[in-house]
């Protein structure tokens, strides 16, 4: 997952992918309000299961708050790159091409660990609202 700096960029980024050989399928693009609550950060609108998850992930995963972080990117417009792949050549591959369209805050959530691959480059706005 990564965010896109517009949605100009994300399109761009999306064609370069599929031309690379990703499958359309593997790729979603998130943005918006819509977007924002199939993100939930916190599980607030998918039940109370999802918020149990969600808090299970919050205390067990230093990871677990950047979906807060894709939540409220996708709600300010910014478009939040999602690519299903675990290959790690094809991931390398994937992440220069999202660096070249200006992603930043990209992270692979494997089934058992998590990588931060680039970082948060947004504005410094301290801890996001739990």
């Amino acid at each position: 997952m990564g965010i896109l700096p517009s949605p100009a960029e994300a399109d761009a980024a999306v064609a370069e992918l599929t031309s690379g050989g990703v499958s359309p399928d593997a790729i979603r693009l998130l943005v918006g309000e819509d977007a924002a609550l199939r993100i939930d950060g916190r599980g607030k609108h998918h039940g109370l299961a999802a918020r149990i998850y969600r808090l299970i992930q919050f205390t067990q995963m230093d990871q677990a708050p950047d979906f807060r972080r894709y939540e409220l990117e996708a709600r300010r417009g910014h478009p939040v790159i999602a690519i299903r792949e675990t290959d790690p050549a094809r991931r390398r591959t994937a992440r220069a091409v999202l660096r070249r369209h200006g992603a930043h805050f990209t992270n692979f959530y494997g089934r058992y660990y998590t990588e931060t691959l680039d970082p948060y480059t947004g504005p410094d706005e301290g801890d996001l609202p739990i």
